[in-house]
Formats: C-alpha cells, sequence, structure tokens
C-alpha cells in the first residue's frame, strides 16, 4: 500500500464519512483504497495518480519492468538475481533456497570401512558405535539448517548408504488387493470431500477478481507465441478441399482467431493459478479462494496380471512378430487391391444371361475360380514378395549373421509371415463361400405355388435350367435333383480346390528352398464351416424341388399317352365297327389333346430352377399326332381294299361302281379337308 497525503490506505472504512463519495462505489468494504482527489483539483489526474489507483485496487500481478519476461511482482520483496528469481519460481518449498547456500548443503564426508563389512554392505560393530556420535552430529546439524531455512532438504550423503539398505531390508510393505471400480470411486469421491470441506467456496468478489487477473493480469507480449508448425500439423489432418475452398474461408480465419485465443488464454490461467498457489499472493491480491477444477475421476481396472501380460507381450515381439512393420504392410496391400477378390463372382452371375444350362453353370465356376487362382498366384505373392525386397530393414536384423549363426529366428518371422497371409487367403475363401450361399439364399422363400400355376409369381431370374423329358411311362428331370444338388456342392469344393497351391512367400524370395511346407494354408473340405455353408444351401435346395414336383400334375392327364394306354384304346376301338362319323369325332378329339399339349408352357420358371419342357412337350404331341395318323391310316386301308376288290369284280355293273367310286372321292375329300394333302395324297397311293 501507499500513503498519499495524510491518510493512510490502511486507514479503516469507518473514519471516513458517510457523506464522501468512496461509500458510494462498488468497491469491496475489506479492501484499502485510496482517497479521491480534492475537490480543488480541476485538472485531469495525473498518470501516475491513475496507475496507483489501479494498483490499489488490483496489485499488480507481474512486474512491468524486470530482467526477464513474466517475472512475477513477488519476487520484488525478495531482492534476488534473475537465477535464484527464475528458480524460486518452480517450487514454493524452494522459495527461499539461494544458490550460495547450495554449497553449505552438500558437504560430502569420506569415513573408512573396513573392506571385510563393506563387502556385506553392513558396518561392522566397532566402526558401528564409533559412527554414532558422527551420526547424530549430521543429523543436529542437518535439523539445525532445516531449522533456519524452513524447508527440509533432501540432500543426503552417499557415506550412509549401507545403513539405508539395513533399514530397507527389514521394512516390508503390506500387500494390497486390487479395488472394485465402486471401492475406486468411493475413495475418489471421499478424497474430493476432503478438499472442498478445507477449501472455502469462492465468494462474489473472488469471482470477480480472478476472472479480471486472467484476463488482464499478464500481458500478451510476455507469453511466448505458439510454433508455426502446430499450424501446419493441424493442417495435414485436415482435408485440402476444405482447406481451399472459398466458401469456407471466412470460417477458416474465424477459427485460426479462437484457436490463437484459446492458446493465450489457457496459458494465462495456467500462470495465474500457479502464482495464487502461494497464500501470501492471494493475500496480497484479496482473493481468498478460486474456483475448483472439475475433478478428473480415472477408475482403473484391476492388472494381477500385469506380469503375465508383459511377458507374454515381449514373448509375442520375439517370436510371433504381431508387431512388425511388414505385417502392416502386408494388411495395406490386401485391402487396397485385393479386398474386392472373390472365388466366384456372384454380381457377375445375377447381371449375365439366366438360367445357365448345368453345363454352362460348372463352366461358369470354373472360370471365376481359375481366374482368382491366377490373381492369387502372379500377382498377390509377387507383390508381396517385392515388398519384402524393398523393405529388407524390416527383417533382415532376424537372418544369421553368419553360416554357424542359427536359422531359428528368421524360420520364425516368416512362419508369422505365412500365418498372416493364410488367414487373408482364409477370408478370401470364407467370403467367396458366403457369396456363393447368398447366391441361392436369394431363393429361400421356395417355389411352392397354387394351382394353378401363375407365371408371373416368379420374377427373380432363375439359375439352373432342367429339362423335362420322357423316360416311358413317367416324365423325368434331366438333371436329376440328386445330379444338381451334387453340382451345387461341386461348385462349393471347388472355391477350396483353387485355393490350394498357393506358395509362400519365402518360396519366391528364396528358390533355393525346397520343402512340402511352402504352401499358404486356406480352408479344408471338411471343416464345420463348410459343412454349415453346405446345410445351409441344402434347405434351400430342399424347397425349390417342390414347385417343379408339382408342376408335373399338369401332365397327369396325358399319362395314356406315356403308358400306351391311348394306343390300346385306339387299337380296341378299330376292332369294332364304326361308321365315319365315328372316326371323325375321334380324331377331332386327338386333335384338340395336341393343340393343348402344343399350347403349354415351353419354360417353367420356378425360383432356383427353369423347367425346360420343348422336348417333352414336342414328344407328347408327336403321340397324339401318331395316334390320329393311325386312325386315318386305318380308313384308308380300308378304303383302298375296297376299291380294289371293286375294280377287280367281273360282275360290278357300271351303276354299282360309280357309286362305289363316288363314296371313295367323298372320302377322300374329307380327308382334304381334315388331314390335308399329305394324308389324301397317302390314301391315294
Amino acid at each position: 500500500c501507499l500513503n498519499l497525503g495524510d491518510r493512510s490506505c490502511s486507514e479503516p472504512r469507518s473514519s471516513i464519512p458517510k457523506s464522501d463519495s468512496i461509500h458510494h462505489m462498488s468497491h469491496s468494504q475489506r479492501q484499502p483504497e485510496l482517497p479521491p482527489l480534492p475537490a480543488s483539483a480541476n485538472e485531469e489526474p495525473s498518470g501516475l495518480y491513475q496507475t496507483v489507483m489501479s494498483h490499489s485496487f488490483y496489485p499488480p500481478l507481474m512486474q512491468r519492468t524486470s530482467w526477464t519476461l513474466a517475472a512475477p511482482f513477488k519476487e520484488q520483496q525478495h531482492h534476488r538475481g534473475p537465477s535464484d528469481s527464475i528458480a524460486n519460481n518452480y517450487s514454493l518449498m524452494a522459495q527461499d533456497l539461494k544458490l550460495k547456500d547450495l554449497l553449505k548443503v552438500y558437504q560430502p564426508a569420506t569415513i573408512n570401512i573396513p573392506r571385510d563389512r563393506t563387502s556385506q554392505g553392513l558396518p561392522s560393530s566397532a566402526d558401528k558405535s564409533s559412527l554414532e556420535p558422527m551420526m547424530k552430529k549430521m543429523k543436529f546439524s542437518y535439523r539445525n539448517k532445516e531449522e533456519s531455512t524452513g524447508i527440509k532438504l533432501a540432500f543426503k550423503t552417499s557415506t550412509f548408504s549401507p545403513m539405508k539398505k539395513e533399514v530397507k531390508t527389514t521394512l516390508t510393505l503390506p500387500g494390497s488387493r486390487p479395488m472394485s471400480p465402486e471401492q475406486q470411486i468411493d475413495v475418489m469421491l471421499q478424497k474430493e470431500m476432503e478438499i472442498e470441506s478445507k477449501e472455502s467456496k469462492p465468494s462474489e468478489s473472488d469471482l470477480e477478481r480472478y476472472y479480471y487477473y486472467l484476463t488482464n493480469g499478464i500481458r500478451k507480449d510476455m507469453i511466448a507465441p505458439e510454433e508455426g508448425e502446430v499450424m501446419v500439423r493441424i493442417s495435414k489432418l485436415i482435408s485440402n478441399k476444405l482447406l481451399t475452398s472459398p466458401f469456407l474461408e471466412p470460417l477458416m480465419v474465424v477459427l485460426m482467431q479462437e484457436k490463437e485465443n484459446d492458446y493465450y488464454s489457457s496459458l494465462m490461467k495456467s500462470i495465474v493459478d500457479y502464482i495464487l498457489l502461494d497464500p501470501m499472493e492471494r493475500k496480497r491480491l484479496f482473493i481468498e479462494s478460486i474456483p475448483r477444477l472439475f475433478p478428473q475421476r480415472v477408475i482403473r481396472a484391476p492388472v494381477p496380471w500385469h506380469s503375465v501380460y508383459r511377458s507374454a507381450k515381449k514373448w509375442n515381439e520375439e517370436h510371433l512378430h504381431t508387431v512388425n512393420p511388414m505385417m502392416l504392410s502386408l494388411k495395406e496391400l490386401w485391402f487396397a487391391e485385393f479386398r474386392n477378390l472373390r472365388f466366384v463372382r456372384t454380381a457377375e452371375i445375377l447381371s449375365g444371361k439366366l438360367p445357365l444350362q448345368p453345363q454352362e453353370y460348372w463352366n461358369v465356376i470354373q472360370k471365376h475360380c481359375l481366374e482368382a487362382h491366377e490373381i492369387l498366384l502372379n500377382k498377390w505373392i509377387p507383390t508381396c514378395a517385392q515388398l519384402f525386397t524393398s523393405r529388407k530393414e524390416h527383417w533382415v536384423c532376424f537372418a544369421p549373421k553368419s553360416k554357424y549363426d542359427s536359422c531359428r529366428r528368421i524360420e520364425e518371422y516368416f512362419a508369422s509371415v505365412a500365418s498372416f497371409m493364410s488367414l487373408q487367403l482364409r477370408e478370401l475363401v470364407i467370403k467367396s463361400l458366403e457369396d456363393l450361399v447368398s447366391l441361392f439364399m436369394i431363393h429361400k422363400d421356395g417355389n411352392d405355388f397354387k394351382e394353378p400355376y401363375q407365371e408371373m409369381k416368379f420374377f427373380i431370374p432363375q439359375l439352373i435350367m432342367i429339362k423335362l423329358e420322357v423316360n416311358e411311362p413317367i416324365i423325368i428331370f434331366n438333371p436329376s435333383f440328386d445330379e444338381c444338388w451334387k453340382l451345387i456342392c461341386d461348385s462349393f469344393l471347388e472355391i477350396i480346390k483353387h485355393s490350394n497351391g498357393i506358395p509362400k512367400v519365402e518360396s519366391v524370395l528364396f528358390p533355393e528352398l525346397k520343402g512340402c511346407n511352402l504352401i499358404l494354408g486356406t480352408v479344408n473340405a471338411e471343416e464345420k464351416l463348410v459343412s454349415d455353408f453346405l446345410n445351409q444351401t441344402f434347405k434351400v435346395f430342399q424347397k425349390n424341388q417342390v414347385g417343379p414336383r408339382k408342376y408335373l400334375n399338369v401332365y397327369k392327364k396325358y399319362d395314356d399317352l406315356l403308358d400306351n394306354t391311348a394306343e390300346q384304346n385306339i387299337t380296341a376301338f378299330l376292332k369294332e365297327n364304326h361308321n365315319i362319323d365315328d372316326f371323325v369325332t375321334r380324331i377331332n378329339s386327338i386333335k384338340i389333346r395336341r393343340n393343348e399339349i402344343a399350347s403349354m408352357h415351353i419354360t417353367v420358371p420356378l425360383a432356383m430352377f427353369c423347367l425346360d419342357a420343348m422336348t417333352l412337350n414336342y414328344d407328347l404331341c408327336e403321340r397324339a399326332q401318331n395316334l390320329k395318323d393311325h386312325l386315318i391310316q386305318y380308313q384308308v386301308d380300308i378304303n383302298r381294299d375296297m376299291n380294289t376288290r371293286y375294280h377287280n369284280s367281273v360282275q360290278t355293273n357300271s351303276n354299282e361302281f360309280c357309286c362305289v367310286g363316288m363314296g371313295i372321292l367323298l372320302f377322300y375329300l374329307f380327308l382334304f379337308r381334315k388331314g390335308g394333302f399329305t394324308l389324301v395324297w397317302n390314301a391315294m397311293s
């Protein structure tokens, strides 16, 4: 505080008249203030007076002029040099420590101890008794020094290290059980409550003064500016498209200004908080307490397995090589170029011409698998080998230094590489199998339908074409469902087959290596994984057998054409005597059946399968046509016999001959109208 005139800044407020204008000011009643200027002073207050008035209410936090920047104001009362001032700003416990006192604090003593006892780390009994007065003297000197300076000195001489070891051996710390998360939270809450009970809450005046010193207590030029590399590192994390966008330029300016303000404000707050740790500074600045920071509660998981984890981690680093940079390079290569590779390209199959004939389907599967195998063999493995060649520094250290050294480390390293690449190959096979399963899962709802069959209900493209053929006396599927299932199973096995035979990368790096264990591992056909995929597909396959078998009911009314029943009926009909109208009726009925068969579906879409009924329909039409031709041929043969008989008869008169000839002509005209020119020509011949 400063004294101006005859009134002191520390003078109590009660000595000032109530009419004085100082009582109408918004300042705290506890803080000393300077009296106002006399009324006779009409001129504007001087700069010194304004500075003193400002310092009377807000005492300065930092020195305005000093040898170094950001020197606290509290250093003025110690009259120390820059070195002592800087050193004492780090800890309150060392605020009275000076460089000239360091030589007095540390005075090494030399004590002769017999070698036989020093080898064991313990002093002898005779020397121990002689050392006791000296130890007491040293302790007393340290105690006097601590009492004179008020600081507990942490310096110990190296002379008494044996005695220190003896004390440590007798001290046994009790073991502690790892606390649960609930117990840790309880301990942290209890600690926070203890700290809160010792500290008082800041008043409005404390908050107001604390905010003032945060904003105005430290000048900006006292703080080291932010490094330019910080903005460069931040810019690397942002896309160039955002940095160069003209629409985001105003936002970029605002964000950079905000970053700079946050940098200075955080440093100012840290400096102010550190200065206010000194109780004397709080008293000088009239701040009793400051706001407490939000507590950071960190729960630590119990780690009784820490030593086991460290040993396992070390073993993995030395033997499994999972953290080797080459593993990351192989992973990046796979995801960059081969993550979309599949043994069966189902998207290409669905976008192509469907349905496929069984042989066409098998050719597509073989072609896709062969192409994927060639890519792995001619592109993936050589590219991996090139990575190892260009980055030898990551693995050449495991190679033996001479021909007498062991090759165990390099063998373990490439075994880890082979395991990692086998996992990648295995992942490719599994995803290919999943894609093939998903190809059939499109038709997981099956192909059952309510009769009569409606083609528009099956609009999804089918996969495999099955032909309907006649195998008297039944209709069969070609290929059969057993053959279709074998075809589907073989497509799964074809993927696994073409994943075999991929060599390890060391066989390319070291061509002189020979052995049977130079092939990458893949999925085995006998694994449960493969059987699960086949079971899923088989369930869908079974649901898609219902529709084709049910569709055969459409041909039940034509069973007499398949089991020769219709032909037997025609033979029995011809053995009886019938007029020409009966023949016409029977021929018309057969013609109607033939037209019905000819108008049936040639292709029958049924979800997974598509039935090809062209051969079956043609065969049934031929059988009906043969029955019709048989009836016509029978009548033609009868008329030919009658014509021959009447021509050879001598006793026939001319009138009767004319009548028979007219009847034969009428029958030929009927055949021409019903059966066409071919039947007429055959009958006449």
